[in-house]
């Protein structure tokens, strides 16, 4: 990672800590928003719609596509952000189930 965008990525950790502290159920950022948790959870689903808005508005739109170069920078963002949206699902689904939590389906193959 460029180590300009992890010094902003500390720097909004810090200040989180020092607006959040801990959550309402007194549990921490990492506990709450960790691979396997519902907080994890909401920032892939909104990660899905960026992806699914930059395919059906940017890219269909006319000025995007009168232009090769908007639109190849447009397309290189978008591939981008899929493959951190798959390779953190990957990572959500490989994470231990909180606890109390029902377990995951299951898909079996019919023979």
């Amino acid at each position: 990672m460029d180590r300009e965008y992890e010094e902003e990525r500390l720097a909004a950790i810090k200040e989180r800590r020092l607006s959040e502290g801990e959550g309402p159920d007194h549990r921490t950022l990492e506990t709450r928003f960790a691979p396997g948790s519902f907080g994890y959870h909401e920032a892939l689903h909104t990660t899905n719609l960026v992806v699914e808005v930059i395919e059906q508005q940017l890219l269909r739109h006319s000025a995007v596509l009168l232009d090769p170069f908007w639109y190849g920078k447009v397309r290189e963002a978008q591939s981008l952000l899929y493959r951190a949206y798959s390779d953190m699902a990957q990572m959500h689904l490989d994470a231990p189930l909180p606890t109390g939590a029902p377990p995951r389906l299951t898909i079996v193959p019919k023979d």
